[in-house]
């Protein structure tokens, strides 16, 4: 089996993993994780801070979201401008400046200004599943690994502890972006 099949039947494995997460659970669990990037070094001593919107099996990441705009950062939340290409996107307020974009997921509203990635001081990046190496299984597309390469700040992978692998389980080809830290509810 070639890697392309490997991680498409490893995603399979984790959605079916994923239906198996209570809600409790989740909502424990990203709690946990939230306050374990809030605690971190880097987050706090970042001035612009990237981070997704968490949906489905993804940890809510609203607390960190949050947590950065009360704490006066520049927030940048990535936005899907094509089938292989996001932007960060600076939002001031959670409610009023995210929408359904592709895929369904809540992204930055038009209009909004994008940031260069060289301004990015910390960014926190999904995952369907992850290693404690930093290995990472995304949704398929490549949006991320692209959007990292060459990447110069400091980044944390998330992810809920029932949904990480052992070593060795991650399919890895020469695109994939390893993320040098690894937040789970579980540390």
């Amino acid at each position: 089996m070639n890697q392309r099949e490997a991680k498409k039947r490893l995603r399979t494995e984790m959605k079916e993993r994923a239906r198996g997460l209570s809600r409790d659970y989740c909502t424990a669990a990203s709690r946990r994780i939230c306050d374990r990037v809030t605690a971190d070094a880097d987050y706090q001593q970042a001035r612009v801070v990237f981070c997704f919107v968490g949906v489905g099996a993804e940890p809510d990441t609203r607390a960190i979201l949050e947590d950065a705009l009360r704490s006066g950062k520049k927030l940048c939340v990535p936005r899907c401008i094509d089938k292989t290409t996001m932007e960060a996107v600076e939002i001031r307020n959670c409610d009023e400046d995210l929408e359904r974009g592709f895929y369904g997921l809540l992204e930055p509203k038009e209009g909004l200004a994008s940031v260069p990635r060289e301004e990015i001081e910390f960014g926190i990046i999904p995952c369907v599943s992850c290693d404690h190496d930093g290995n990472r299984l995304g949704h398929g597309r490549g949006y991320y690994d692209r959007y990292l390469e060459g990447m110069e700040f400091p980044c944390a992978l998330i992810c809920f502890e029932k949904m990480t692998c052992g070593p060795g389980e991650i399919p890895v080809d020469e695109y994939d972006r390893k993320i040098a830290r690894v937040i789970t509810d579980a540390e």
